[in-house]
């Protein structure tokens, strides 16, 4: 695998590339560079699943997750808003897997942009955290002609002016979500609000955005989901380990032996080498169920390494706060922002059964 021109490529980009621009990243001022997406974008690392005959490398998951580890423990931010790519790519192609396909109907969007999303060619941003809230929908969507009205608030879109379309979901009154692909810029019944003030990842440009009778026309519809059958699907996917708080993990992990052996400080290496033993264990039983079982089976089971991964990172990166002392909270070493990373990666894409588990993660750490 680590042959892999996938692999080697986001090995690369994230030495090189990536980690030293990281500390902008960061930061609302710098923020994410739009050359360093092109560049990812180019190598594949945005369509390594893709077939090699619509341009991808063609791998396999663990292929991909290995260059999402790769990309995450280099830059954070970058991957933050690369990873957004993912959910518009995956329906412009057909059925979602683990999804009935009797609940899902595609739209014309779907094919006149699955070309440009499978190269990423087009950048692809989304809006639709707020479907996981309970209560009502803070984006409504009407019927209206051919097409959509859409009218209220999503909280939550990243890469906004670094991205070309972005995927905006509504609820309509039957209990379906549509799924719009427009593009990623202000028009009549769509505004951006400022850049959100956040405690970590500034510079990947996060927005809300407020619709007031905003239409779709037909043409941009990328997909109506059956909305209960959404909720299982995302309830399954979510419960899954992801590959970037594994990369953070990952990263911290050597960070902590590397400080230890450098500053002679032999209780740092003896730590990390406890933690890097638990962390290989779960991430080979997390990627054994990510790759190798069916979606909708072994979901607790899923959802405890999740958590359990989630705060090994947390214990690493305030482990090597600790280890690294007093410089290690400058805003110009990177310890303190692996530590917000790792706080991040507790809230992405976080389902109240996520949520329970990572309780007891912190409640009970092996």
């Amino acid at each position: 695998m680590a042959e892999h021109p996938a692999v080697l490529s986001a090995a690369r980009i994230s030495a090189n590339v990536l980690a030293p621009h990281a500390e902008a990243a960061d930061e609302p001022a710098r923020g994410v560079d739009p050359a360093h997406l092109t560049l990812m974008a180019e190598q594949g690392l945005l369509s390594v699943r893709i077939a090699a005959a619509e341009g991808g490398h063609g791998a396999d998951d663990r292929v991909d997750a290995e260059t999402v580890e790769l990309v995450s423990g280099a830059c954070g931010a970058t991957w933050f808003v690369t990873t957004q790519h993912r959910f518009p790519q995956a329906p412009s192609r057909g059925p979602l897997p683990g999804l009935p396909p009797d609940a899902i109907e595609l739209g014309p969007a779907a094919a006149r942009h699955r070309a440009g999303l499978a190269l990423a060619s087009t950048g692809a941003g989304i809006a639709i955290a707020h479907i996981r809230r309970p209560g009502p929908p803070a984006v409504r969507a009407e019927a209206r002609d051919s097409g959509w009205v859409f009218s209220g608030t999503a909280d939550w879109c990243t890469g906004w002016g670094l991205l070309d379309v972005v995927m905006i979901a509504a609820s309509t009154p039957d209990d379906r979500f549509v799924l719009a692909l427009l593009p990623a810029a202000e028009c009549p019944g769509l505004r951006a609000g400022a850049a959100l003030p956040l405690a970590v990842m500034g510079g990947t440009r996060t927005v809300a955005l407020e619709m007031d009778g905003l239409q779709i026309d037909a043409e941009d519809v990328l997909a109506t989901v059956d909305a209960p059958a959404w909720r299982t699907h995302d309830a399954a996917r979510t419960a899954n380990t992801t590959p970037a708080s594994m990369g953070l993990l990952r990263r911290t992990l050597v960070a902590l032996a590397e400080l230890g052996e450098t500053r002679d400080r032999p209780e740092a290496v003896e730590l990390a080498l406890a933690l890097a033993e638990r962390a290989a264990h779960v991430r080979q039983e997390a990627y054994a169920l990510l790759t190798g079982v069916p979606l909708h089976e072994r979901v607790p089971e899923r959802t405890m390494l999740r958590a359990e991964v989630a705060e090994l990172a947390v214990r690493t990166a305030n482990a090597l706060i600790a280890a690294r002392s007093g410089s290690a909270l400058l805003l110009s070493s990177p310890e303190q922002r692996w530590a917000r990373e790792a706080a991040f990666h507790l809230i992405q894409a976080q389902t109240a059964g996520v949520r329970t588990a990572q309780m007891k993660a912190f409640a009970c750490p092996e």
